[in-house]
């Protein structure tokens, strides 16, 4: 109810002409143009230069008329509230999604109601993402954001496994030397064209499981409970993770073989498989799996978490870059520290027996390994890199999830 007693149930109630109980069809056709015709004539009294859109000197003009008073920071608050695209002004569309169910609608009381800071996402038509979740726009936005973000960042991915694969004597500025030795600046990229190959069906598939498993495990969309993000992102995470998991030996015996040794994703993938068998495409799943679930549980969970909190507290707007950005940085830095130590041991387990390299039998013999060798420090060894490449990497990934999803949503039908 607002202020003066009205209820906007009550009042859509009343549009029940024949008092029937119930609002047929054409009962809300016949209320529908009505107001729509009636927030026409309100949106071009506001619009003073008559270009189509509500921007802030016209809601000064409209203040000063009706002998309303409102701060600067109060307008550029309203604006922002009705400003859905964020383009800095208000569209016909925008403005009538918002004030279409308002009981009483004339300039003076949406204006007015602006000043009181009233919610007006309580009388507004509710906002759905529906066409931005179809699976389709799922997919590939999950494609480009892995795209993006992986190709972006590939420098320090490469400087991440150098680390983890080398043992204590690995230091940053020894690894940046030895690669650049190997082929210059370029080197920074080898093993990228299978890390984007591995990296596009699994963000694809990551973003696409998570919000299925969302709508089979979620009970009240309305009321997420953490367990059940964590829940979905960690099956979304081992799902996408076993789907493309030889892409991820091949990606990683590419970027820590000496030079020579492959000479193409196709070629690796034979020598893997003629001379270590089928299996060894999958060595360290186990590890792997177990990494991926708590990494990708926490990740997803705090980054949709958070998200979640930043749209209550400001209903009908979208997060700027910069703010999803921190999000995703902020998502991926707690799920790196609680899932790293399995990472570097599927690592390890990925580079057993190249040359130069230990041989491992299973996680066991690593945890034995690297507890003997370096102690229990030793599992965090190149996590440095790793927040330099994986904290950026997840961040630009987020931001582009959602700006692929924005752009699929126009284009695709």
């Amino acid at each position: 109810a607002d202020e003066d007693g009205w209820n906007t149930w009550d009042f859509i109630l009343k549009q029940d002409t024949n008092s029937d109980g119930l609002i047929s069809l054409e009962e809300f056709k016949t209320f529908a143009l009505a107001r729509q015709k009636k927030l026409e004539s309100i949106f071009d009294s506001i619009d003073k230069d008559g270009n189509g859109y509500l921007e802030e000197k016209d809601i000064e003009q409209a203040l000063i008329q009706y002998g309303l008073k409102a701060t600067k920071s109060k307008i550029h608050q309203f604006l922002e509230t009705l400003d859905e695209n964020k383009d800095g002004k208000i569209s016909f569309r925008e403005f009538q999604e918002l004030t279409m169910l308002f009981p009483r609608i004339e300039v003076d009381q949406i204006l007015s109601s602006a000043i009181n800071d009233l919610d007006f996402a309580n009388n507004g038509i509710p906002k759905t993402d529906a066409k931005n979740m179809k699976p389709l726009n799922v997919f590939l936005s999950g494609g480009v954001a892995g795209l993006i973000s992986r190709t972006s960042t590939a420098p320090a991915d490469r400087i991440k496994i150098m680390m983890q694969a080398g043992g204590k004597n690995a230091k940053i500025g020894t690894v940046i030397r030895d690669i650049l030795a190997e082929g210059g600046p370029m080197a920074f990229w080898r093993g990228n064209g299978a890390n984007v190959i591995k990296i596009m069906p699994e963000s694809a598939a990551k973003f696409y499981c998570y919000e299925f498993f969302k709508k089979k495990i979620i009970r009240d969309p309305t009321d997420v409970q953490i367990q059940e993000r964590l829940l979905s992102g960690s099956l979304a995470g081992m799902t996408a993770q076993t789907a493309i998991y030889p892409m991820e030996v091949i990606k990683t015996r590419l970027a820590v073989s000496p030079p020579g040794t492959y000479t193409s994703i196709p070629n690796a993938f034979t020598k893997i498989v003629s001379g270590e068998g089928f299996g060894a495409l999958y060595k360290g799943l186990g590890a792997s799996n177990i990494g991926i679930i708590p990494y990708a549980g926490v990740d997803l969970a705090v980054y949709g978490t958070v998200k979640d909190m930043w749209v209550k507290k400001h209903p009908n707007c979208t997060p700027a870059w910069y703010e999803t950005l921190c999000m995703g940085a902020f998502s991926s830095f707690v799920g790196q520290v609680v899932a790293y130590p399995l990472q570097l041991m599927r690592t390890k387990l990925q580079s057993s027996g190249l040359p130069g390299r230990p041989v491992y039998g299973g996680m066991s013999d690593v945890i034995r390994d690297v507890l003997k060798e370096e102690g229990f420090l030793g599992f965090y060894r190149g996590i440095g890199p790793n927040f330099m490449k994986g904290i950026p990497a997840v961040a630009i990934g987020y931001l582009s999830y959602e700006k692929a999803k924005e752009f699929f949503s126009r284009v695709l039908p």
